[in-house]
């Protein structure tokens, strides 16, 4: 029997991200509904996968409990010093900054495994060719989030010398892309999963996500925010006051939040989000058009 899993997957606890002078939050999603999501679009496995810590997996486990037919892999995207790593089947939080091979080590002392997120990306931080280096069980040939063809298909090309396993992961950072991509194996559960990447039988599946489900996560990620600032300046934190999108938004001074929130009211009018999203693409694709030198100085295919 095959199942699915994705395995690299966002919550809340992924912290911030930077668009020219705009910081936001990589996600705003939940650990539970996460869980709820993934069981919903016929995962099997859900790695959570948030920056530099565990925080976000740790809880998707635990909500995980309540539902029958879904397993969680508590997982970390681990910024290292020459690029970002996923580590899987992690305990406690490995700090970033490390050298990656380091932070392999690390993985391992946990009895976790290692992958190469986007490995061949020009606009993340990816590892590209210390892949041969490091001590790596899986790449992930297939991201969703990446639009362009050019990144995955140089990790796809690289992946057939056979010394990885072959994965794909949505790169989800909202409840609309988790399972866009997805990497089949045979049986079901977390060890099964395991299993498959080290016996190197898992299969890469899916398909990029849509201009609409990125203006839809662009959405979701300004309107929680606005509500986490209305939240602050009315000094009401809900139910958990270490939200992390509440904590810093309640850091920002005063002013700050009003041109927050009046530059989100702006930015939803259409056809900003739209145009934001597809000029995002039209970047991502330039980027990552550019031709890859191995250190051999041979220039990789740009497909």
């Amino acid at each position: 029997m095959a199942s699915r899993a994705d395995i690299h997957v966002h919550s809340k606890y992924s912290g911030l991200a930077r668009l020219w002078f705009l910081r936001f939050p990589e996600s705003v999603n939940e650990p539970e509904d996460i869980v709820k999501r993934a069981k919903a679009v016929g995962l099997d496995t859900v790695c959570v996968t948030d920056h530099n810590t565990v925080r976000g997996g740790i809880l998707a486990k635990q909500f995980a409990k309540e539902y029958d037919g879904i397993s969680v892999v508590i997982g970390e995207e681990i910024s290292t010093e020459e690029g970002e790593i996923l580590g899987l089947f992690l305990n406690e939080d490995i700090p970033k900054d490390l050298p990656a091979a380091e932070a392999v080590d690390r993985i391992r002392s946990q009895g976790g495994l290692v992958i190469a997120p986007h490995p061949f990306s020009m606009h993340v931080p990816a590892l590209g060719y210390e892949v041969d280096r490091l001590d790596i069980d899986g790449l992930e040939v297939f991201n969703a989030g990446h639009v362009d063809g050019f990144a995955n298909n140089r990790a796809l090309q690289h992946s057939k010398l056979g010394r990885w396993a072959r994965l794909a992961g949505s790169d989800s950072h909202s409840l609309g892309t988790l399972g866009c991509a997805f990497t089949e194996f045979e049986g079901s559960g977390e060890e099964d999963l395991r299993k498959a990447i080290l016996m190197k039988s898992t299969v890469p599946k899916g398909s990029p996500m849509s201009v609409e489900s990125g203006v839809k996560w662009t959405m979701e990620v300004v309107l929680e925010s606005d509500r986490q600032i209305i939240k602050s300046m009315l000094n009401r934190p809900g139910k958990d006051p270490d939200d992390p999108v509440y904590k810093k938004v309640s850091e920002l001074p005063g002013h700050k939040r009003i041109a927050a929130l009046g530059a989100s009211f702006l930015y939803i009018a259409p056809p900003i989000p739209y145009l934001v999203v597809w000029l995002g693409a039209l970047r991502m694709r330039r980027i990552n058009s550019i031709p890859i030198h191995d250190p051999n100085g041979h220039a990789s295919k740009t497909f």
